[in-house]
Protein backbone atom coordinates (compact mmCIF):
# COMPACT_ATOMS: atom_id res chain seq x y z
CA UNK A 1 0.00 0.00 0.00
CA UNK A 2 1.42 3.41 -0.80
CA UNK A 3 1.09 6.79 -0.13
CA UNK A 4 2.70 8.97 -2.50
CA UNK A 5 6.13 7.17 -2.45
CA UNK A 6 5.97 6.07 0.53
CA UNK A 7 5.16 2.35 1.61
CA UNK A 8 2.87 1.85 4.38
CA UNK A 9 4.83 -1.07 6.10
CA UNK A 10 2.20 -1.21 8.50
CA UNK A 11 -0.57 -1.78 5.99
CA UNK A 12 1.07 -4.79 4.54
CA UNK A 13 1.76 -6.70 7.80
CA UNK A 14 -1.71 -6.80 9.00
CA UNK A 15 -3.27 -7.23 5.33
CA UNK A 16 -1.16 -10.58 6.11
CA UNK A 17 -2.17 -11.24 9.85
CA UNK A 18 -5.93 -10.30 8.94
CA UNK A 19 -6.03 -12.76 6.31
CA UNK A 20 -4.14 -15.53 8.80
CA UNK A 21 -6.96 -14.00 11.56
CA UNK A 22 -9.58 -15.23 9.01
CA UNK A 23 -8.28 -18.35 8.22
CA UNK A 24 -8.01 -19.28 11.83
CA UNK A 25 -11.59 -18.15 12.76
CA UNK A 26 -12.80 -20.68 9.76
CA UNK A 27 -11.10 -23.51 11.02
CA UNK A 28 -12.18 -23.29 14.56
CA UNK A 29 -15.99 -23.33 13.87
CA UNK A 30 -16.20 -25.99 16.53
CA UNK A 31 -16.88 -22.82 18.62
CA UNK A 32 -20.08 -22.52 16.83
CA UNK A 33 -21.20 -26.14 16.17
CA UNK A 34 -19.92 -27.97 19.06
CA UNK A 35 -20.43 -28.45 22.65
CA UNK A 36 -18.58 -28.92 26.00
CA UNK A 37 -18.10 -32.36 24.94
CA UNK A 38 -15.85 -32.05 22.19
CA UNK A 39 -12.51 -31.78 23.27
CA UNK A 40 -11.16 -28.50 21.72
CA UNK A 41 -14.28 -26.79 22.17
CA UNK A 42 -12.93 -24.38 24.81
CA UNK A 43 -10.14 -23.48 23.01
CA UNK A 44 -11.87 -22.75 20.04
CA UNK A 45 -14.00 -20.56 21.57
CA UNK A 46 -10.74 -18.86 22.94
CA UNK A 47 -9.63 -18.55 19.12
CA UNK A 48 -12.72 -16.86 18.18
CA UNK A 49 -12.27 -14.63 20.59
CA UNK A 50 -8.00 -13.67 19.51
CA UNK A 51 -9.10 -13.76 16.13
CA UNK A 52 -12.29 -12.00 15.80
CA UNK A 53 -10.43 -8.72 14.07
CA UNK A 54 -9.73 -10.70 11.24
CA UNK A 55 -12.27 -8.81 8.82
CA UNK A 56 -12.49 -5.46 10.66
CA UNK A 57 -8.77 -5.17 9.83
CA UNK A 58 -9.09 -5.00 6.16
CA UNK A 59 -12.32 -2.30 6.72
CA UNK A 60 -9.26 -0.40 8.71
CA UNK A 61 -6.67 -1.06 5.74
CA UNK A 62 -9.14 0.10 3.56
CA UNK A 63 -9.78 3.39 5.35
CA UNK A 64 -6.53 3.98 6.09
CA UNK A 65 -5.52 3.76 2.35
CA UNK A 66 -8.49 5.46 0.47
CA UNK A 67 -10.24 7.96 2.56
CA UNK A 68 -7.58 10.93 1.05
CA UNK A 69 -8.06 9.46 -2.32
CA UNK A 70 -8.86 13.15 -3.76
CA UNK A 71 -4.64 13.29 -3.31
CA UNK A 72 -4.41 11.12 -5.56
CA UNK A 73 -6.99 11.06 -7.86
CA UNK A 74 -10.71 12.43 -8.82
CA UNK A 75 -13.64 10.80 -7.90
CA UNK A 76 -14.55 8.99 -11.56
CA UNK A 77 -10.97 7.76 -11.19
CA UNK A 78 -11.84 6.30 -7.74
CA UNK A 79 -14.45 4.56 -8.80
CA UNK A 80 -12.97 3.14 -12.13
CA UNK A 81 -10.22 1.70 -9.93
CA UNK A 82 -12.62 -0.04 -7.05
CA UNK A 83 -15.01 -1.32 -9.86
CA UNK A 84 -11.66 -3.13 -11.23
CA UNK A 85 -10.11 -4.18 -8.05
CA UNK A 86 -13.47 -5.44 -6.05
CA UNK A 87 -16.99 -5.49 -8.25
CA UNK A 88 -15.56 -7.34 -11.30
CA UNK A 89 -14.19 -10.23 -8.57
CA UNK A 90 -17.28 -10.13 -6.67
CA UNK A 91 -19.37 -10.99 -9.68
CA UNK A 92 -17.41 -13.81 -10.98
CA UNK A 93 -16.65 -15.74 -7.91
CA UNK A 94 -20.25 -15.40 -7.09
CA UNK A 95 -21.09 -16.96 -10.41
CA UNK A 96 -18.08 -19.42 -9.36
CA UNK A 97 -19.38 -21.08 -6.44
CA UNK A 98 -22.83 -20.66 -7.49
CA UNK A 99 -22.27 -23.26 -9.89
CA UNK A 100 -19.72 -24.85 -7.71
CA UNK A 101 -21.43 -25.54 -4.91
CA UNK A 102 -24.55 -27.46 -6.53
CA UNK A 103 -22.25 -30.45 -6.78
CA UNK A 104 -19.83 -29.95 -3.84
CA UNK A 105 -19.51 -28.63 -0.53
CA UNK A 106 -17.24 -26.91 1.05
CA UNK A 107 -17.40 -24.93 4.68
CA UNK A 108 -17.71 -22.34 6.25
CA UNK A 109 -19.35 -19.70 3.38
CA UNK A 110 -20.37 -21.36 0.28
CA UNK A 111 -24.44 -22.92 0.23
CA UNK A 112 -25.31 -25.76 -1.69
CA UNK A 113 -27.81 -25.18 -4.54
CA UNK A 114 -30.45 -26.85 -5.90
CA UNK A 115 -32.51 -24.79 -8.32
CA UNK A 116 -30.04 -23.69 -10.67
CA UNK A 117 -31.36 -21.11 -13.26
CA UNK A 118 -30.76 -17.34 -13.50
CA UNK A 119 -33.97 -15.84 -11.42
CA UNK A 120 -32.69 -18.15 -8.63
CA UNK A 121 -28.71 -16.92 -8.94
CA UNK A 122 -30.36 -13.34 -8.68
CA UNK A 123 -32.30 -13.84 -5.57
CA UNK A 124 -29.67 -15.79 -3.83
CA UNK A 125 -27.04 -13.35 -4.65
CA UNK A 126 -29.24 -10.41 -3.83
CA UNK A 127 -29.48 -12.28 -0.13
CA UNK A 128 -25.66 -13.22 0.02
CA UNK A 129 -26.85 -16.73 -0.18
CA UNK A 130 -24.00 -18.38 -2.43
CA UNK A 131 -20.98 -17.43 -0.13
CA UNK A 132 -21.54 -16.17 3.08
CA UNK A 133 -18.37 -14.88 3.59
CA UNK A 134 -18.74 -12.70 0.70
CA UNK A 135 -20.79 -10.55 3.22
CA UNK A 136 -17.01 -8.63 3.01
CA UNK A 137 -17.80 -7.64 -0.33
CA UNK A 138 -21.76 -6.13 -0.03
CA UNK A 139 -20.33 -3.98 3.30
CA UNK A 140 -16.75 -3.14 1.52
CA UNK A 141 -18.79 -1.76 -1.49
CA UNK A 142 -21.16 0.34 0.31
CA UNK A 143 -18.29 1.81 2.10
CA UNK A 144 -16.73 2.43 -1.48
CA UNK A 145 -20.08 3.76 -2.60
CA UNK A 146 -19.83 6.98 0.52
CA UNK A 147 -16.29 7.30 0.21
CA UNK A 148 -16.41 10.61 -2.00
CA UNK A 149 -18.55 11.66 1.11
CA UNK A 150 -16.26 11.38 3.80
CA UNK A 151 -13.23 11.69 2.05
CA UNK A 152 -14.06 15.75 1.80
CA UNK A 153 -14.14 15.86 5.68
CA UNK A 154 -10.25 13.89 5.96
CA UNK A 155 -8.45 16.93 5.97
CA UNK A 156 -10.11 20.12 7.60
CA UNK A 157 -12.94 17.79 9.58
CA UNK A 158 -10.76 15.41 11.53
CA UNK A 159 -12.64 16.13 14.37
CA UNK A 160 -15.97 15.13 13.07
CA UNK A 161 -14.86 11.79 11.58
CA UNK A 162 -13.92 11.01 15.21
CA UNK A 163 -17.22 12.30 16.29
CA UNK A 164 -19.06 9.60 13.43
CA UNK A 165 -16.71 6.65 15.20
CA UNK A 166 -17.54 7.60 18.93
CA UNK A 167 -21.61 7.52 17.44
CA UNK A 168 -20.59 4.17 16.05
CA UNK A 169 -19.09 2.90 18.88
CA UNK A 170 -22.14 3.81 21.32
CA UNK A 171 -24.68 2.47 18.88
CA UNK A 172 -22.60 -0.98 17.62
CA UNK A 173 -20.71 -2.25 20.67
CA UNK A 174 -21.62 0.02 23.67
CA UNK A 175 -25.42 -0.17 24.12
CA UNK A 176 -25.46 -4.01 23.05
CA UNK A 177 -23.64 -4.20 25.99
CA UNK A 178 -25.29 -2.19 28.45
CA UNK A 179 -28.68 -3.76 27.10
CA UNK A 180 -27.96 -7.34 27.22
CA UNK A 181 -25.99 -6.35 31.23
CA UNK A 182 -29.49 -4.66 32.39
CA UNK A 183 -31.98 -7.12 29.64
CA UNK A 184 -33.20 -4.06 27.77
CA UNK A 185 -32.94 -4.11 23.82
CA UNK A 186 -31.71 -0.13 23.38
CA UNK A 187 -31.32 -0.76 19.57
CA UNK A 188 -35.17 -0.55 18.26
CA UNK A 189 -35.42 0.22 14.56
CA UNK A 190 -36.28 4.22 15.80
CA UNK A 191 -32.87 4.23 17.62
CA UNK A 192 -30.77 2.22 15.43
CA UNK A 193 -29.83 5.07 13.15
CA UNK A 194 -28.62 3.04 9.70
CA UNK A 195 -26.39 6.15 8.46
CA UNK A 196 -24.14 6.10 10.65
CA UNK A 197 -24.09 2.13 12.32
CA UNK A 198 -23.84 -0.20 9.16
CA UNK A 199 -21.58 -1.51 6.39
CA UNK A 200 -18.58 -1.26 9.54
CA UNK A 201 -18.33 2.33 8.98
CA UNK A 202 -16.42 2.62 12.16
CA UNK A 203 -14.07 1.11 11.15
CA UNK A 204 -13.32 2.47 8.14
CA UNK A 205 -13.01 5.84 9.18
CA UNK A 206 -10.61 5.21 12.48
CA UNK A 207 -8.34 3.16 10.41
CA UNK A 208 -7.73 6.91 7.96
CA UNK A 209 -7.09 8.65 11.42
CA UNK A 210 -4.84 5.90 12.84
CA UNK A 211 -3.17 6.62 9.85
CA UNK A 212 -2.62 10.29 10.54
CA UNK A 213 -1.83 10.22 13.86
CA UNK A 214 -4.73 11.73 14.81
CA UNK A 215 -4.21 10.50 18.47
CA UNK A 216 -1.09 10.93 20.97
CA UNK A 217 0.28 8.57 22.16
CA UNK A 218 -1.44 8.48 25.76
CA UNK A 219 -4.50 8.19 23.90
CA UNK A 220 -3.43 5.67 21.65
CA UNK A 221 -1.88 3.80 25.17
CA UNK A 222 -5.13 4.10 26.43
CA UNK A 223 -6.93 2.16 23.12
CA UNK A 224 -4.31 -0.49 23.39
CA UNK A 225 -5.12 -1.27 26.90
CA UNK A 226 -8.76 -1.14 27.11
CA UNK A 227 -8.62 -3.19 23.65
CA UNK A 228 -6.73 -5.76 25.46
CA UNK A 229 -9.15 -5.93 28.91
CA UNK A 230 -11.87 -6.52 26.30
CA UNK A 231 -10.43 -9.55 24.81
CA UNK A 232 -9.07 -10.61 28.43
CA UNK A 233 -12.72 -10.47 29.43
CA UNK A 234 -14.15 -11.98 26.57
CA UNK A 235 -11.55 -15.01 27.01
CA UNK A 236 -12.59 -15.14 30.52
CA UNK A 237 -16.30 -15.37 29.50
CA UNK A 238 -15.83 -18.23 28.06
CA UNK A 239 -13.58 -19.79 30.99
CA UNK A 240 -16.01 -18.88 33.12
CA UNK A 241 -18.93 -20.85 30.79
CA UNK A 242 -20.98 -17.78 30.20
CA UNK A 243 -22.04 -17.47 33.20
CA UNK A 244 -21.40 -13.71 34.14
CA UNK A 245 -23.39 -11.33 32.11
CA UNK A 246 -20.72 -8.66 32.71
CA UNK A 247 -18.32 -10.61 31.09
CA UNK A 248 -20.25 -11.25 28.18
CA UNK A 249 -21.24 -9.72 24.71
CA UNK A 250 -18.07 -7.56 24.63
CA UNK A 251 -18.11 -6.50 21.05
CA UNK A 252 -15.14 -6.65 18.89
CA UNK A 253 -14.18 -2.84 18.01
CA UNK A 254 -11.75 -1.69 20.77
CA UNK A 255 -9.54 -5.24 21.06
CA UNK A 256 -9.32 -4.57 17.23
CA UNK A 257 -8.47 -0.81 17.09
CA UNK A 258 -5.91 -1.32 20.24
CA UNK A 259 -4.28 -4.35 18.28
CA UNK A 260 -4.65 -2.44 14.99
CA UNK A 261 -2.51 0.42 16.81
CA UNK A 262 0.11 -1.75 18.41
CA UNK A 263 0.69 -3.85 15.24
CA UNK A 264 1.61 -0.15 13.61
CA UNK A 265 3.44 1.27 15.69
CA UNK A 266 5.65 -2.28 16.27
CA UNK A 267 6.49 -2.30 12.53
CA UNK A 268 7.16 1.43 12.53
CA UNK A 269 9.71 1.55 15.28
CA UNK A 270 11.26 -1.56 13.57
CA UNK A 271 14.14 -1.68 11.02
CA UNK A 272 13.25 -4.09 8.56
CA UNK A 273 12.22 -3.79 5.38
CA UNK A 274 9.24 -5.84 5.30
CA UNK A 275 9.24 -7.32 1.84
CA UNK A 276 7.72 -10.66 2.31
CA UNK A 277 5.10 -8.81 4.03
CA UNK A 278 5.12 -6.69 0.78
CA UNK A 279 5.53 -10.02 -1.36
CA UNK A 280 2.32 -12.16 0.59
CA UNK A 281 0.07 -8.95 1.16
CA UNK A 282 -1.03 -9.02 -2.21
CA UNK A 283 -2.29 -12.23 -2.15
CA UNK A 284 -4.66 -11.71 0.47
CA UNK A 285 -7.71 -10.95 -1.08
CA UNK A 286 -7.59 -14.50 -3.24
CA UNK A 287 -7.42 -16.62 -0.28
CA UNK A 288 -10.09 -14.97 1.37
CA UNK A 289 -11.92 -15.75 -1.81
CA UNK A 290 -10.56 -19.51 -2.41
CA UNK A 291 -10.20 -21.03 1.26
CA UNK A 292 -13.16 -22.73 1.70
CA UNK A 293 -12.53 -24.63 -1.26
CA UNK A 294 -9.28 -25.53 -0.16
CA UNK A 295 -10.32 -26.27 3.67
CA UNK A 296 -12.49 -28.72 1.53
CA UNK A 297 -10.15 -30.57 -0.38
CA UNK A 298 -7.95 -30.91 3.05
CA UNK A 299 -10.28 -32.39 4.80
CA UNK A 300 -11.41 -34.69 1.77
CA UNK A 301 -7.86 -36.13 1.47
CA UNK A 302 -7.36 -36.36 5.68
CA UNK A 303 -10.40 -37.04 6.93
CA UNK A 304 -12.24 -38.27 3.37
CA UNK A 305 -14.94 -36.15 4.39
CA UNK A 306 -16.99 -33.21 3.92
CA UNK A 307 -19.55 -30.85 5.07
CA UNK A 308 -21.74 -32.61 2.93
CA UNK A 309 -21.76 -35.00 5.53
CA UNK A 310 -22.21 -33.15 8.80
CA UNK A 311 -22.37 -35.75 10.86
CA UNK A 312 -19.11 -37.07 10.45
CA UNK A 313 -18.18 -33.62 9.56
CA UNK A 314 -18.24 -32.87 13.06
CA UNK A 315 -15.53 -34.91 14.14
CA UNK A 316 -13.17 -33.57 12.00
CA UNK A 317 -14.28 -29.69 13.21
CA UNK A 318 -12.44 -31.15 17.09
CA UNK A 319 -9.43 -32.55 15.18
CA UNK A 320 -6.22 -30.42 15.89
CA UNK A 321 -4.90 -30.79 12.13
CA UNK A 322 -7.93 -29.24 11.06
CA UNK A 323 -8.31 -26.35 14.01
CA UNK A 324 -4.74 -25.65 13.94
CA UNK A 325 -2.30 -27.18 11.00
CA UNK A 326 -5.12 -26.34 8.16
CA UNK A 327 -4.88 -22.62 7.55
CA UNK A 328 -1.04 -22.54 7.40
CA UNK A 329 -1.17 -25.43 5.05
CA UNK A 330 -3.48 -23.16 2.89
CA UNK A 331 -1.71 -20.03 3.53
CA UNK A 332 0.92 -21.56 2.13
CA UNK A 333 -0.81 -23.62 -0.97
CA UNK A 334 -2.69 -20.26 -1.80
CA UNK A 335 -0.15 -17.23 -1.48
CA UNK A 336 3.01 -18.96 -3.08
CA UNK A 337 1.30 -19.63 -6.20
CA UNK A 338 -1.00 -17.25 -6.61
CA UNK A 339 1.69 -14.69 -6.36
CA UNK A 340 2.87 -15.76 -9.69
CA UNK A 341 -0.35 -16.41 -11.37
CA UNK A 342 -1.50 -12.59 -10.57
CA UNK A 343 1.10 -11.72 -13.17
CA UNK A 344 -1.00 -13.21 -16.05
CA UNK A 345 -3.74 -10.37 -16.87
CA UNK A 346 -6.83 -12.29 -16.42
CA UNK A 347 -5.66 -13.44 -13.11
CA UNK A 348 -5.21 -10.39 -11.81
CA UNK A 349 -8.80 -9.04 -13.12
CA UNK A 350 -10.39 -11.70 -11.62
CA UNK A 351 -8.15 -12.15 -8.12
CA UNK A 352 -6.91 -8.45 -7.99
Amino acid sequence: MKLGLQRLHYIDVLNCIAIIFVLLLHSSQLAHFGTLKDSNFIITEIMQCLFIPAVYIFFMNSGATLLDYRDKYDTKTFYKKRLKRVLIPFLFWSAFYYLFNSRFHSFPGPIFQENIGIKNFLEQFLNNNINNLFWFFYSIIALYVVTPVFSVLAKEHRNVLFGMVVIYFIFTDLLTYLGKLININFLTKFIDQPLLTSSFLGYFIIGYLIKENYFNRRHENILILVGFLCLLLNILNVLTGLKYSFLGNVGPFLYSVGLYILIKRLVNHTNYSYKIAQWLSGSSLGIYILHPIFYAIFDKLIYKTSAGNWKDYLITLNSPLHIFLMPFVVYIVIAIPLHYLKKLKLVKTIIP
